[in-house]
C-alpha cells in the first residue's frame, strides 16, 4: 500500500482544529482515518526486526494472573513457538528499518519533529495485551490488521500494581470501549488509562509516540551542556589579601562566602547559548543507534550525485532548525543565509532534489555542507 504527502489521517478534522481541541486535552476515536488500508508490514517483518541486536522490543505475557515481560533481542523460536497463552511482542523505531513506516510516520508532520519520535509496532495473539495503563505523553494508536477493543479510563486517582515488571494500572476502570478495525485510530492525551485487548490472532497495531522530556533532564543537560560553554572572561584562582585572624579555624567566613557570591553571580548565559543547547538536546538521535559511514566519495564524485540523485535523511536522523541555524544528530550546522532555504526543505521535507542548474558557486557551497553529513552516515542518496 502507498502513501502520499496529501493523505490526511485526521479523518474529517482538520489539523488545526484537532490541535486547538483535542490535542493534550482529550481522546479522540477516528474511524476510518485510511479507508481499506491493507498493511504492508506483517507480524513476520516484527519478528524478523525483533531479532536484530540493535532493535528495542519486548515480550509481554500474562500467566498465573502475573504480567510477565522479556526483552529482545529474540531467537527466531521464541516468537514462533506455540502456546495457549495469549502474548504480545512490540517493536520500537521501525521507521528505521522499513521505508513504508518512515512514510507513514511523515502522516504526523502537523506535530512537530521536535516532538515526534518513533513508530512501534505491536504483534498480539488472541486476548493479548499489555494490561491497563498510562503513557505519559501522547499516542495515536493506528490499527493496521485484525481486531483490537480499547477500554479508555477517565479516572484521576490511580494505583499502579508494585509486583508488576511494567505499569499496569491495579484499580482500572473503563467508561468507554471502543473496537477498532484496519484503518481506525485512536488518540490519546498523556495520563490517560487505556487498555488494549486482541480480538483477532492477527492483530497488528501501530503506535506513534512522542518525546516529552521531563524538567529534571532537561536541566540536567543544561548543566551539562554549561560546563564547556560558559561565558565569563575571568580565570582566576581565589584570593583574599585582607585575611584576618578567626576565632573558629573551621568556620566559613562571611567574606569567603560573599567572594564566592559574586564568583558564581559571573556565570552568564545569553539567547544563542541557549538555543544551542535546544537545538543540540532535541536533535539528538535515539541512545545507542548506530549510523554505517558509507564508501569514501570525492568530493568531486559528491557533488555530481547532488544535481543528479535525490538525498534524504537517513531514518534514524533528527535534523532541527531554530531560525538558520541547524542541529543534526546533536551537531550543530553553521550554514551561511544564503543557503538555509535548501536546509530548511531538506529537514523539512526529510529530502532534496537540487536543480541541474545550480551554479558551481553554489553547488560547492553545499557541497561543502553535506558531504561530511554524507560521510557520517546521517544521509544518503535514493
Amino acid at each position: 500500500m502507498r502513501l502520499n504527502r496529501k493523505t490526511h489521517i485526521l479523518g474529517k478534522i482538520s489539523a488545526n482544529s484537532f490541535l486547538k481541541n483535542f490535542w493534550q486535552k482529550k481522546p479522540l476515536l477516528i474511524k476510518n482515518a485510511i479507508e481499506n488500508f491493507v498493511s504492508p508490514i506483517t507480524e513476520k517483518d516484527l519478528f524478523r526486526i525483533a531479532q536484530d541486536e540493535e532493535a528495542i522490543s519486548r515480550l509481554i505475557e500474562y500467566k498465573q494472573g502475573i504480567w510477565q515481560v522479556k526483552h529482545g533481542p529474540f531467537k527466531k523460536s521464541d516468537l514462533l513457538k506455540e502456546t495457549n497463552t495469549p502474548w504480545t511482542i512490540l517493536v520500537q523505531n521501525i521507521n528505521h528499518y522499513l521505508p513504508f513506516a518512515e512514510s507513514f510516520l511523515n502522516l504526523f508532520k502537523f506535530i512537530p519533529y521536535a516532538r515526534l519520535d518513533d513508530l512501534m509496532i505491536s504483534y498480539a495473539t488472541k486476548k493479548g495485551s499489555v494490561g491497563p495503563h498510562y503513557d505519559s505523553y501522547d499516542v495515536f494508536l493506528f490499527q493496521a490488521k485484525g481486531l483490537r477493543e480499547w477500554k479508555i479510563s477517565n479516572q484521576k486517582k490511580i494505583t499502579l500494581d508494585k509486583k508488576s515488571p511494567i505499569k499496569i494500572i491495579s484499580n482500572f476502570k473503563s467508561k468507554n470501549t471502543w473496537l477498532l478495525k484496519p484503518g481506525d485510530m485512536l488518540y490519546l492525551p498523556p495520563n490517560v488509562g487505556h487498555w488494549g485487548i486482541s480480538l483477532s490472532n492477527d492483530c497488528l497495531t501501530y503506535s506513534i509516540g512522542f518525546r516529552a522530556p521531563g524538567t529534571f533532564e532537561i536541566q540536567s543537560k543544561f548543566l551539562d551542556f554549561i560546563q564547556d560553554q560558559l561565558i565569563t572572561n575571568v580565570n582566576e584562582i581565589y584570593k583574599d589579601p585582607h585575611l584576618s585572624l578567626q576565632k573558629n579555624p573551621a568556620e566559613i567566613n562571611s567574606n569567603m562566602a560573599k567572594v564566592i557570591q559574586k564568583i558564581v553571580d559571573r556565570l552568564r548565559w545569553d539567547t544563542a547559548s541557549v538555543n544551542t543547547f535546544i537545538g543540540q538536546f532535541l536533535s539528538e538521535p535515539i541512545e545507542n543507534r548506530i549510523f554505517q559511514a558509507p564508501k569514501p566519495l570525492s568530493f568531486a564524485n559528491f557533488k555530481k550525485y547532488l544535481i543528479s540523485e535525490t538525498l534524504k535523511l537517513n531514518p534514524k536522523t533528527r535534523m532541527l532548525f531554530i531560525k538558520s541555524n541547524f542541529y543534526v544528530n546533536g551537531e550543530y550546522i553553521k550554514v551561511h543565509k544564503k543557503y538555509v532555504i535548501f536546509l530548511k526543505q531538506l529537514a523539512n521535507d526529510r529530502e532534496i532534489s537540487l536543480e541541474p542548474t545550480l551554479n558551481k558557486k553554489d553547488l560547492n557551497a553545499l557541497g561543502i555542507i553535506l558531504l561530511p553529513l554524507y560521510l557520517s552516515g546521517f544521509i544518503d542518496f535514493i
